[in-house]
């Protein structure tokens, strides 16, 4: 299994959405520098990255495509 980056924000809002979205449609993924990012405060010197497995990389790549025509 390989996973592959999908997403990299400093934005928290941006982030709790990317991630309700691959959560609410089965995409597994995982979440980089949470938790550095909320222990460094407000600077964003760390940004958070969300990963998903290779085999779903299309799949979500699409539906946050999708989403963001939705905006």
């Amino acid at each position: 299994m390989f996973v592959k980056l999908i997403f990299k924000s400093n934005n928290l809002v941006e982030i709790s959405w990317v991630k309700h979205i691959l959560d609410s449609n089965d995409i597994e993924f995982f979440v980089l520098d949470e938790l550095m990012s909320i222990n460094e405060g407000n600077i964003s010197a760390i940004p958070v990255r969300i990963l998903v497995k290779d085999n779903f990389m299309d799949k979500a790549k699409k539906l946050l495509s999708d989403e963001l025509k939705k905006l």
